[in-house]
């Protein structure tokens, strides 16, 4: 029997691809240090603004095969229908153009686009690379961090723009850790998580441990365990014990507030503990009155795309506000309701897969981030989640239920089999489909 021409091109296409997105996942993290290190060498050094976006390019050309099998008419349609549903808002809605104006590239060329690369997204295929991207982007960050202290560099208290770029590396290290089961990639994950303390800001640790709590609740019920479900019980009464005894939790956050001051790292997060003004939101609080106002004075139409930068002079940093503020209650509601139908639908499908825990990890960090700051308009993990629940839905039914089926059928032994069934089942369906096409 014959190969495929398609199948003999599959290893290169596949390094491609693999390669796109090793660049995409560390281009805030590894690849600027990278880009700082350029930026020294003589004659090229002026280069070095330009070095990651033509990286990135170079490989999407090169994995344009890879998309070329996986991402759809429909896909193509829904990109262009954003751009002009956004130049309609635009021109009808005159006084946004200017700031439309100044993020158009990296609304239409460097977040939505994250779409594609959502719908062709394998995780099979991926997961290995974004460990070690993830686990050398926190180690990278972490070492600049010391090397600006040691030379003298004042920090900034609340440096929110780093700390929320190295936020998806974290969670994805406790993701993995999730899928492994192995105590060596729990204890990475767990090691990697304070380094987000050093930033001073709470929205990334929200984040991060939501998405901990929930993924250590799903693994412990989905066993079965009983010393699981006892160890959880023991850990989760011991903080709370903690929390409730004001004055032993306030010495245990001062003493670790005091370690991070004497190395010289922000101690913003514990001083809001300290002070009792956790919940706190300085500069928020005009925002959101000012949005909210704005939205019950015109809930039918809004006030066009980017409108609350018009209004209030920035984004709003919240996606529900800003949602409204865009496009009116009425439309705003659907559009937030049939994207988080949408992710529900393909975590609902996917639940006994490890397709699962990525899309959790997507959801939890876009919800909870875009909740608490950020915009939705430029947010490029958005697109991802979006496009990664389409390819899951996309996927037929026999897909998911084999997993299901092999999940309840051999409870005991699903997680450590679940990768070699998983890559055989997924190879098998692939090469299915790659035939289809060929005709």
């Amino acid at each position: 029997m014959g190969v495929s021409r398609s199948l003999l091109k599959q290893p290169y296409n596949t390094i491609a691809y693999r390669l796109l997105i090793v660049l995409i996942w560390t281009q805030y993290t590894v690849l600027n240090f990278i880009k700082a290190v350029v930026e020294r060498i003589p004659y090229i050094g002026s280069l070095s603004t330009i070095f990651i976006p033509v990286c990135i390019i170079l490989a999407t050309m090169a994995a344009m095969p890879w998309f070329l099998r996986r991402v759809r008419g429909s896909d193509v349609f829904f990109y262009w229908f954003f751009v002009l549903v956004v130049l309609i808002s635009v021109c009808i809605h005159f006084n946004n153009r200017v700031f439309f104006k100044e993020d158009w590239f990296s609304i239409l060329i460097a977040s939505v686009p994250m779409y594609f690369v959502g719908t062709a997204f394998s995780f099979r295929t991926c997961s290995r690379d974004l460990f070690w991207c993830s686990a050398v982007g926190v180690v990278c960050v972490l070492v600049y961090r010391i090397y600006l202290l040691n030379s003298g560099a004042i920090l900034e208290a609340d440096d929110m723009d780093a700390a929320y770029k190295l936020l998806p590396s974290v969670m994805y290290l406790i993701c993995y850790a999730s899928v492994k089961k192995q105590k060596l990639y729990w204890a990475i994950a767990i090691a990697a998580l304070p380094v987000l303390f050093i930033f001073g800001t709470r929205g990334p640790i929200i984040c991060a441990l939501v998405f901990f709590m929930i993924l250590v609740f799903i693994d412990v019920t989905r066993t079965r365990n009983i010393k699981k479900f006892f160890l959880l019980f023991v850990v989760l009464s011991i903080i709370l014990l903690v929390v409730a005894n004001e004055a032993l939790f306030l010495r245990i956050v001062s003493a670790v507030a005091n370690v991070f001051e004497r190395v010289g790292f922000s101690t913003r997060v514990f001083d809001f503990f300290i002070s009792g003004n956790v919940l706190e939101s300085k500069g928020r609080e005009y925002l959101i009155e000012n949005a909210t106002e704005a939205i019950i004075r015109n809930p039918i139409i809004g006030y066009g795309f980017m409108g609350d930068r018009y209004l209030l002079g920035f984004y709003v940093h919240n996606i529900w506000l800003e949602v409204w503020c865009h496009f009116g209650i009425v439309a705003g509601t659907l559009l937030l309701i049939a994207m988080i139908g949408l992710v529900l639908f393909a975590l609902i499908k996917s639940r006994h897969s490890r397709d699962f825990k990525f899309l959790l990890m997507l959801a939890c960090l876009v919800f909870i981030k875009l909740s608490l700051s950020g915009s939705y308009v430029f947010e490029p993990y958005l697109y991802l989640m979006l496009g990664f629940s389409v390819a899951i839905i996309r996927k037929p039914r026999y897909f998911y239920r084999y997993r299901r089926n092999h999940y309840h059928h051999h409870r005991d032994s699903y997680y450590s089999e679940e990768k070699k069934y998983e890559e055989a089942f997924e190879d098998a369906f692939n090469s299915v489909e790659e035939f289809k096409e060929e005709g």
